[in-house]
């Protein structure tokens, strides 16, 4: 039985493969083999270890966080709970003894809102801390299908709103903390911020001083921008649609509905709604330059939609907790950090928010890298490009935090 599984699962290893090294992958990409194992990988993760026992994949499961948190041993790190939600606190030694307060950041890992963790994110988290010499809280908040939304960022909101009320507990300068995130952590770390902004429950709570997005998903209510248009559907890239797509529907609606279908061609809104004042100024396709748009763009279609979709979800769909592109007025947000990547779906999600943001009168520095992909930043995938964006941003945080 145990042979026959195993059997089973190197073939379908083999088979994947050789279906990731046969597709073709956009030119100008950064090291397009690097790029293409890396999907095998993710490929095999996500679908592959599905054969294997549940106790096999456990085993492996813990293997590989152990592994992560065995990478970065320079850096002493702890694990504590803030107000309920699990977290990793970095806090490299101080230099020469100082005494100084220092700066903060507190992160939001990747991962779609269904996957990955403080574990896997640890050597970047470390690294920033070692980097930067600076306390670095990672927040290990729940996720979905088990938990849909606002579970991620209820968590996130919370451990951030106790660790702004406990500053100084860790020697931290209440005018020089970042919220930061990766890919859905992008999202959690931008309406973080919109809710530490805005509500008036957290007036007298010390303000970010920056927000930072790489990569980040900021909006599923368009899933036809000209960069998923141009690279949704390419099995050789680290992010495809139809995996964002899913993941957005579990983040939505958990195990208590599927319109993955649906939010693949648009219809999962309304004619009425694709075509209403407050989708034309936050998800206009006018806020994308003309250079990133393709001889292949299409604009899409606003007149047609299921309603009966639309009016289950649209409430949420349209909620910036949920989508921060949705909130109208961006005045008065902290200073800003966007990366986006040029063969990355996510792409215009950033472009979009750092071009609203801009337009709102908010510091934007906005780093695009012509030859990036999505997973880029951090040594998950080494490249020149990912490289490249470390040593960018840590230059800015240097000089900004």
């Amino acid at each position: 039985m145990v042979r026959g599984i195993l059997v089973a699962f190197v073939v379908a290893v083999v088979a994947v493969a050789i279906y990731v090294v046969l597709e073709p992958i956009p030119q100008g990409v950064d090291s397009p083999w690097t790029v293409k194992l890396a999907s095998i990988t993710i490929m095999i993760s996500d679908y592959g270890m599905m054969a294997l026992p549940t106790g096999i994949n456990d085993w492996l499961d813990e293997r590989s966080r152990a592994d992560s948190r065995a990478s970065e041993p320079r850096v002493p790190y702890r694990d504590a709970v803030f107000d309920r939600v699990p977290v990793r606190i970095f806090a490299d030694e101080p230099v020469g003894g100082e005494t100084d307060k220092r700066p903060a950041i507190v992160f939001f890992h990747g991962g779609g809102f269904i996957s990955c963790s403080v574990d896997v994110h640890h050597p970047l988290t470390a690294m920033l801390a070692r980097e930067l010499n600076v306390v670095v809280v990672s927040v290990d908040y729940l996720l979905a299908p088990k938990y849909p939304f606002p579970a991620a960022i209820d968590d996130c909101t919370a451990a951030t709103v106790w660790f702004l009320k406990h500053l100084s507990d860790f020697n931290v300068d209440p005018a020089r903390v970042a919220i930061m995130g990766d890919s859905s952590g992008g999202n959690l770390a931008a309406a973080a911020a919109q809710r530490l902004t805005f509500d008036p429950e957290y007036r007298d709570l010390p303000t970010p001083k920056l927000q930072v997005m790489i990569y980040p998903c900021l909006q599923a209510f368009d899933f036809h921008t000209p960069s998923y248009q141009q690279y949704g559907d390419y099995n050789t890239l680290i992010l495809k649609r139809r995996y964002m797509v899913m993941a957005w529907n579990k983040y939505l609606l958990g195990n208590k509905g599927d319109f993955t279908e649906a939010m693949m061609i648009n219809n999962h809104t309304s004619a009425a709604a694709k075509s209403s004042p407050l989708v034309k100024k936050c998800l206009s396709h006018d806020l994308i330059p003309d250079e990133f748009k393709k001889s292949n763009y299409r604009v899409p279609s606003t007149d047609f939609g299921d309603e009966d979709i639309y009016k289950e979800i649209k409430e949420v769909l349209l909620d910036p907790n949920y989508a921060p592109l949705m909130r109208e007025d961006l005045e008065g947000l902290p200073e800003t950090y966007i990366l986006t990547a040029e063969y990355d779906i996510l792409r215009d999600d950033g472009i979009m928010y750092a071009k609203r943001l801009e337009k709102a009168g908010v510091p934007v520095t906005w780093k695009h890298y012509k030859k990036g992909f999505h997973a880029l930043f951090g040594d998950f995938f080494p490249t020149d490009v990912g490289k490249q964006s470390i040593n960018d941003f840590l230059q800015f945080a240097r000089e900004k935090l």
